[in-house]
């Protein structure tokens, strides 16, 4: 059966380029000179190929698989004229080393943009024209259609990063500085956390000195808890700001109340209810109710502070963290849990601000937590598994054994991983690191047996319950239900995995949003796609 065209760029978009490469091939498409949809998507496929090829031996490979992604788009363009393949065909043509030609089918785009009727909208003519300009080697011109574009769709922040792209890729082709790009880039993304003991009728001036700050970062985006003191002075200063907040709980919204806002105060209350109300999206990121959990507080920070850094990288923008940290020594004073998230966000190379504030001591003896159960873990998991594997006989299925599959899990084993538990055909494997499960994953990759089945791999970041060696909780029916969802052949991750993983010190890992599921306890999950 022949794999749709839709479904061929959702693999390539969740990051199973290969997959998608290998299902265009085997639908006959490339011999498809005569149908401009399937030279578009051969055009878009080999240029992720060219992006995806390193430059350490010389851009000659890169290069030509830009010359072959551009006659691609060429070719549909011939077929069906828009401006979107033609200026496709520029901007590859111009990167593969071809500039004068390049630059000549620049001034064709420009000839076509300035006929009536361009069925296009505002935004992405202006666009274009800017991309148009840049290759002809008009930056100033470039500049001033940049700036008409962002002023036609102020809030299309994707559609701007897009383009923030593309211009850079030709800049960086054309020896050309990116300076001038950097007053149309989106908003900046916030990470902020503090400790919760701020006097609540003293807040006003800490309230001030956050505002200025959100002013002079030009703060956009904020991401963090909504506890008493730091957090929700910060949250309030975020939403006057007109910024869009995102909650990021570590528990449900009863325990966080209970644990991390009452005991501080009633006060504390209705506003953290106004922040709650005026946020653009809550997420919690477990369900532990009762005695504090630290490693929920820990797992929430990692992902708010990921979701900071994702949202930039997307946006073509810079990530900030905002700390409010007590008068105790060291560069974070006392608190633990603002001293774990100031050196994990250190080593992603972003921006950090600290503000030291007094810290008023809890007004009720239920601010004294106690900790949780102590066979809880945070923990990266991987589902494993070959689609179509499921469908055998007992022939079938003994074969695969036989050609692979057994040593395809032997080697699995033979890497280490800390939980390695089967669930029917499949396997669940299981890290203290995020990294060293995207590592794995990887590697199981590179070790596919060639059996004929796409090896599907689905990931999720929680807390789980470990006991005699295996894991157990609800972190495992949403690892179920993320694989149910994933595409054949590609790796697909929670949003807790891929926010996490994105506190390295850069996106070494290509991660795009491509969905989203129902979580087995309610609510929904945004899937990534991502490729490692």
């Amino acid at each position: 059966m022949t794999t749709p065209l839709p479904v061929i760029t959702a693999l390539a978009r969740a990051g199973a380029l290969e997959q998608a490469l290998r299902l265009f091939e085997q639908g006959g498409y490339s011999a498809a000179t005569s149908d401009p949809a399937a030279l578009a998507v051969k055009g878009r496929l080999t240029k992720d190929r060219a992006l995806a090829t390193s430059t350490a031996g010389g851009d000659g490979a890169r290069g030509a698989l830009f010359a072959e992604a551009a006659a691609a788009y060429a070719a549909a363009d011939a077929l069906g004229p828009q401006p979107y393949l033609l200026i496709n065909a520029a901007t590859l043509t111009y990167l593969s080393g071809m500039q004068d030609e390049g630059i000549a089918l620049a001034a064709r785009v420009l000839d076509r943009l300035d006929v009536p009727g361009v069925a296009e909208t505002p935004y992405w003519i202006a666009a274009t024209r800017a991309e148009a300009l840049l290759l002809s080697g008009e930056r100033d011109a470039a500049n001033a259609a940049l700036a008409s574009a962002m002023a036609l769709d102020p809030d299309g922040w994707s559609d701007h990063a897009s383009t923030l792209r593309q211009l850079a890729l030709i800049c960086g082709a054309g020896g050309i500085d990116t300076d001038w790009l950097e007053p149309h880039r989106p908003p900046r993304s916030l990470h902020f956390a503090g400790h919760l003991g701020v006097d609540a009728d003293d807040s006003a001036a800490l309230a001030a000195e956050v505002s200025a700050l959100l002013e002079a970062e030009k703060i956009g985006f904020g991401y963090g808890a909504l506890a008493a003191g730091a957090d929700i002075i910060i949250a309030e200063a975020l939403i006057a700001h007109g910024a869009e907040l995102h909650a990021v709980l570590p528990t449900t919204r009863d325990a966080f109340i209970d644990q991390s806002v009452v005991p501080y105060g009633e006060d504390w209350l209705p506003r953290f209810e106004a922040c709650m109300s005026g946020a653009t999206s809550v997420r919690h990121v477990s369900a532990v109710a009762g005695d504090y959990e630290p490693l929920a507080t820990a797992l929430a920070g990692e992902v708010a502070m990921g979701a900071a850094l994702q949202n930039a990288r997307m946006l073509q923008s810079r990530g900030v963290q905002l700390l409010i940290v007590d008068e105790g020594g060291g560069d974070y004073g006392n608190g633990a849990s603002t001293a774990r998230d100031g050196v994990v966000w250190q080593r992603s190379g972003a921006v950090q601000h600290r503000m030291v504030w007094p810290r008023r001591p809890a007004i009720t003896p239920s601010a004294a937590r106690r900790e949780g159960r102590d066979d809880r873990r945070l923990m990266a998991l991987l589902h494993v598994s070959f689609d179509g594997l499921d469908d055998l006989n007992d022939a079938g299925y003994a074969y695969s054994l036989d050609e692979g599959l057994r040593t395809f899990w032997a080697a699995a084993k033979a890497m280490n991983p800390i939980i390695n538990q089967p669930h029917g055909n499949a396997r669940m494997f299981g890290f203290v690191s995020l990294l060293a499960a995207a590592n794995f994953a990887a590697a199981l990759g590179r070790a596919d047996p060639g059996l004929g089945y796409p090896l599907t791999i689905a990931g999720h970041y929680g807390l789980v319950h470990l006991k005699d060696g295996e894991v157990s909780g609800p972190a495992l029916p949403t690892l179920i239900t993320i694989a149910r969802a994933t595409l054949s052949g590609s790796i697909t991750v929670s949003d807790e995995f891929a926010a996490a993983l994105s506190l390295g010190p850069d996106d070494r890992h290509h991660i795009q949003c491509i969905g989203e599921c129902e979580r087995p306890q309610g609510g929904t999950t945004t899937l990534y796609g991502i490729s490692v």
